[in-house]
């Protein structure tokens, strides 16, 4: 009895095929387009949201500081 060997070659699913012709792949020459514009929105969305952070933070602190600065006159004065 004789045993059959696995085949060394795979299967190529067609989506890659779809980039073939002549038996060589096409080589892209560069991002798509679409893909370029949607990372550079996503780069502003970042930076506002980056930027609004930053203010609520500084906010934040100046609260912070001013109420500090209530209680420690609070004390004093008491």
């Amino acid at each position: 009895m004789s045993r059959r060997r696995a085949s060394p070659f795979q299967t190529i699913d067609l989506a890659t095929l779809d980039g073939v012709s002549g038996g060589r792949i096409i080589p892209q020459k560069g991002m798509d387009p679409t893909m370029i514009q949607g990372i550079q929105e996503l780069a502003k969305a970042v930076a506002a949201i980056t930027q609004s952070m930053d203010a609520q933070k500084q906010q934040s602190s100046a609260q912070m500081m001013q109420m500090m600065q209530q209680m420690m006159a609070k004390r004093g004065g008491g």
